[in-house]
């Protein structure tokens, strides 16, 4: 039975380590941007993304359904980017989005090819385009 307990131990042990491995892996060494949204419900929420830049606009690229409901129509949002946090219109893309995939792939390397391992892309995934609102930031 000791011996049973120092197995579950262990199994318990190294999925932390897992989970733990797989937060750093994402967070660390790229950039990581903070969006702030409001839902439907005036509630205020903060989520750790990626972004990429193409086309003159930011880039989000997210797995969930929850996304869906947020995004349904266009909305403003806050992103807190390289130090700086600026408004703007947040608008669904509907579709497959092969130039967001391969510069995700670009510039988050190994960590994007884990994520999508873990994660891979299905119906429920959605890209979002970020144009700038106004030129205002605070700092």
């Amino acid at each position: 039975m000791k011996r049973f307990g120092s197995l579950v131990g262990g199994v318990i042990a190294l999925l932390i380590l897992v989970a733990a491995g797989h937060m750093a892996f994402i967070e660390i060494g790229r950039e990581v941007v903070v969006l702030s949204t409001t839902d439907t419900g005036g509630e205020r929420h903060q989520r750790r993304l990626w972004a990429v830049d193409f086309d003159g606009a930011v880039w989000l690229h997210s797995t969930g359904t929850s996304w869906h409901a947020l995004f349904a129509q266009p909305v403003t949002v806050g992103l807190a980017r390289n130090g700086k946090v600026s408004v703007y219109r947040a608008t669904p893309v509907p579709g497959p989005h092969p130039e967001i995939d391969r510069l995700l792939r670009e510039k988050y390397g190994l960590a994007d090819r884990w994520v999508r391992f873990l994660a891979p892309d299905d119906p429920d995934v959605l890209v979002v385009r970020l144009d700038p609102v106004d030129d205002q930031s605070s700092g």
